[in-house]
Protein backbone atom coordinates (compact mmCIF):
# COMPACT_ATOMS: atom_id res chain seq x y z
CA UNK A 1 0.00 0.00 0.00
CA UNK A 2 3.06 2.29 1.14
CA UNK A 3 4.17 1.60 -2.37
CA UNK A 4 1.63 2.77 -4.50
CA UNK A 5 0.88 6.13 -2.23
CA UNK A 6 4.29 7.07 -3.10
CA UNK A 7 4.11 6.19 -6.95
CA UNK A 8 0.95 8.70 -6.64
CA UNK A 9 2.97 11.14 -4.62
CA UNK A 10 5.52 11.51 -7.76
CA UNK A 11 2.84 10.66 -10.60
CA UNK A 12 1.03 14.62 -9.07
CA UNK A 13 4.32 16.14 -8.96
CA UNK A 14 5.11 15.36 -12.33
CA UNK A 15 1.95 16.17 -13.71
CA UNK A 16 1.96 19.40 -11.93
CA UNK A 17 5.24 20.14 -13.43
CA UNK A 18 3.97 19.18 -16.49
CA UNK A 19 1.29 21.46 -16.28
CA UNK A 20 3.27 24.78 -15.04
CA UNK A 21 5.52 24.40 -18.12
CA UNK A 22 8.66 23.67 -15.63
CA UNK A 23 9.15 19.67 -16.61
CA UNK A 24 12.46 19.49 -18.73
CA UNK A 25 13.14 15.57 -20.30
CA UNK A 26 16.61 14.31 -20.65
CA UNK A 27 17.65 13.01 -24.52
CA UNK A 28 15.21 10.33 -25.99
CA UNK A 29 15.86 7.30 -24.33
CA UNK A 30 17.00 8.37 -20.79
CA UNK A 31 15.73 7.33 -18.10
CA UNK A 32 15.79 10.41 -15.76
CA UNK A 33 13.44 13.38 -15.17
CA UNK A 34 14.73 17.11 -13.81
CA UNK A 35 12.48 19.55 -12.67
CA UNK A 36 13.62 22.95 -13.63
CA UNK A 37 12.39 27.08 -13.01
CA UNK A 38 10.31 28.25 -15.77
CA UNK A 39 12.34 30.92 -17.24
CA UNK A 40 11.11 34.80 -16.97
CA UNK A 41 9.84 35.71 -20.04
CA UNK A 42 11.47 39.05 -21.31
CA UNK A 43 9.14 41.96 -21.87
CA UNK A 44 8.09 43.40 -25.40
CA UNK A 45 9.95 47.26 -25.95
CA UNK A 46 7.31 49.69 -26.20
CA UNK A 47 5.52 50.21 -30.19
CA UNK A 48 7.65 46.83 -30.79
CA UNK A 49 5.12 46.17 -33.17
CA UNK A 50 5.11 49.66 -34.29
CA UNK A 51 8.97 49.30 -35.10
CA UNK A 52 8.72 46.35 -36.93
CA UNK A 53 5.99 47.94 -39.23
CA UNK A 54 8.04 50.87 -40.06
CA UNK A 55 10.81 48.33 -40.80
CA UNK A 56 7.99 46.72 -43.44
CA UNK A 57 6.82 50.25 -44.94
CA UNK A 58 10.84 51.64 -45.00
CA UNK A 59 10.81 47.71 -47.30
CA UNK A 60 8.21 48.56 -49.30
CA UNK A 61 9.15 52.51 -50.22
CA UNK A 62 12.37 50.62 -51.07
CA UNK A 63 10.48 48.05 -53.40
CA UNK A 64 8.50 50.52 -54.97
CA UNK A 65 11.38 53.01 -55.83
CA UNK A 66 13.17 49.86 -57.54
CA UNK A 67 10.16 48.78 -59.53
CA UNK A 68 10.02 52.48 -61.14
CA UNK A 69 13.84 51.55 -63.08
CA UNK A 70 14.14 51.86 -66.60
CA UNK A 71 11.33 54.69 -66.18
CA UNK A 72 12.11 56.90 -68.49
CA UNK A 73 12.77 61.25 -67.90
CA UNK A 74 10.18 63.28 -68.36
CA UNK A 75 9.90 66.85 -67.40
CA UNK A 76 6.86 67.45 -65.11
CA UNK A 77 5.62 63.26 -65.23
CA UNK A 78 4.43 62.24 -62.60
CA UNK A 79 3.46 58.63 -63.19
CA UNK A 80 5.47 54.70 -64.45
CA UNK A 81 3.47 55.17 -67.48
CA UNK A 82 4.22 58.27 -68.67
CA UNK A 83 7.69 58.99 -67.24
CA UNK A 84 8.72 61.09 -64.22
CA UNK A 85 11.17 63.84 -63.09
CA UNK A 86 13.00 63.45 -60.05
CA UNK A 87 9.93 65.36 -57.75
CA UNK A 88 7.38 63.48 -59.63
CA UNK A 89 8.86 59.91 -58.83
CA UNK A 90 9.03 61.01 -55.16
CA UNK A 91 6.05 62.32 -55.01
CA UNK A 92 4.58 59.18 -56.64
CA UNK A 93 6.28 56.65 -54.23
CA UNK A 94 5.52 58.20 -50.86
CA UNK A 95 2.03 58.99 -52.33
CA UNK A 96 1.42 55.52 -51.94
CA UNK A 97 2.21 54.91 -48.74
CA UNK A 98 -0.11 57.81 -47.54
CA UNK A 99 2.32 61.17 -47.84
CA UNK A 100 1.17 63.78 -49.47
CA UNK A 101 4.02 65.40 -50.93
CA UNK A 102 4.49 68.99 -53.09
CA UNK A 103 5.33 68.68 -56.18
CA UNK A 104 8.76 70.28 -56.68
CA UNK A 105 12.20 68.92 -55.09
CA UNK A 106 12.74 72.69 -53.48
CA UNK A 107 9.20 71.77 -51.63
CA UNK A 108 9.89 68.36 -50.80
CA UNK A 109 13.18 69.68 -49.06
CA UNK A 110 11.55 71.16 -46.92
CA UNK A 111 8.96 68.09 -45.73
CA UNK A 112 9.60 65.60 -42.61
CA UNK A 113 12.33 65.98 -40.19
CA UNK A 114 16.25 67.28 -41.41
CA UNK A 115 18.83 63.98 -41.35
CA UNK A 116 22.41 64.76 -40.73
CA UNK A 117 24.15 64.49 -43.72
CA UNK A 118 26.07 61.30 -43.14
CA UNK A 119 25.67 57.83 -44.30
CA UNK A 120 25.57 56.07 -40.99
CA UNK A 121 22.14 58.33 -40.03
CA UNK A 122 20.42 57.58 -43.38
CA UNK A 123 17.03 54.94 -43.17
CA UNK A 124 15.70 53.18 -46.37
CA UNK A 125 13.06 55.42 -47.59
CA UNK A 126 14.91 58.36 -46.50
CA UNK A 127 15.01 61.50 -48.99
CA UNK A 128 18.18 62.83 -50.71
CA UNK A 129 18.23 66.41 -51.39
CA UNK A 130 20.96 67.91 -54.23
CA UNK A 131 21.83 71.15 -55.23
CA UNK A 132 24.24 73.81 -56.33
CA UNK A 133 24.58 76.19 -53.00
CA UNK A 134 21.39 76.72 -50.98
CA UNK A 135 19.37 75.47 -53.57
CA UNK A 136 17.91 72.63 -53.94
CA UNK A 137 16.94 71.08 -57.39
CA UNK A 138 17.28 67.53 -57.60
CA UNK A 139 16.10 64.72 -55.18
CA UNK A 140 16.00 60.84 -54.44
CA UNK A 141 15.07 58.16 -52.37
CA UNK A 142 17.58 56.33 -50.06
CA UNK A 143 17.23 52.70 -50.41
CA UNK A 144 19.87 51.60 -47.76
CA UNK A 145 23.81 50.75 -48.41
CA UNK A 146 24.74 54.41 -49.94
CA UNK A 147 22.45 53.64 -52.63
CA UNK A 148 19.71 56.02 -53.89
CA UNK A 149 17.14 55.68 -56.79
CA UNK A 150 16.61 58.83 -58.83
CA UNK A 151 15.15 60.27 -61.99
CA UNK A 152 18.41 61.83 -63.26
CA UNK A 153 18.11 64.27 -66.28
CA UNK A 154 16.50 64.31 -69.98
CA UNK A 155 17.59 61.67 -71.92
CA UNK A 156 17.96 58.91 -68.80
CA UNK A 157 15.97 56.60 -66.99
CA UNK A 158 14.96 56.19 -63.19
CA UNK A 159 18.41 54.61 -61.43
CA UNK A 160 20.34 53.22 -58.55
CA UNK A 161 23.12 55.71 -57.84
CA UNK A 162 25.67 55.48 -54.95
CA UNK A 163 26.70 58.57 -52.75
CA UNK A 164 30.48 57.59 -52.77
CA UNK A 165 29.97 58.39 -56.66
CA UNK A 166 28.02 61.68 -56.06
CA UNK A 167 29.91 64.88 -55.39
CA UNK A 168 30.30 65.87 -51.81
CA UNK A 169 28.96 69.32 -52.60
CA UNK A 170 26.17 68.34 -54.85
CA UNK A 171 24.42 65.99 -52.41
CA UNK A 172 22.92 68.85 -49.63
CA UNK A 173 21.12 66.42 -47.01
CA UNK A 174 18.17 64.23 -46.03
CA UNK A 175 14.68 64.42 -44.65
CA UNK A 176 13.13 61.52 -43.08
CA UNK A 177 9.45 61.74 -44.05
CA UNK A 178 8.16 58.43 -41.96
CA UNK A 179 10.12 59.64 -38.41
CA UNK A 180 9.02 57.93 -35.51
CA UNK A 181 10.80 54.14 -33.71
CA UNK A 182 10.57 52.41 -29.97
CA UNK A 183 12.20 55.93 -28.12
CA UNK A 184 9.70 58.17 -29.69
CA UNK A 185 5.20 58.56 -29.18
CA UNK A 186 3.47 56.99 -32.28
CA UNK A 187 2.04 60.56 -32.26
CA UNK A 188 5.33 62.18 -33.61
CA UNK A 189 4.94 60.99 -37.09
CA UNK A 190 6.23 63.93 -39.69
CA UNK A 191 4.29 64.36 -43.33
Amino acid sequence: MKASRGTGRITNLMGAAVLAGALIVSPAGAQSITLGRPQAVAAPKPFQRLSASMHDLRDSIVALSRAQLGVKYKRGAASPTSGFDCSGLVKYVMAHFGAELPRTSRDQALVGKKIERDIASLKPGDLLTFGHGKRISHIGIYIGDGRYVHAPTPGARVKVETLANTRASWWKGARRVFAFDDSQNPDSVLN
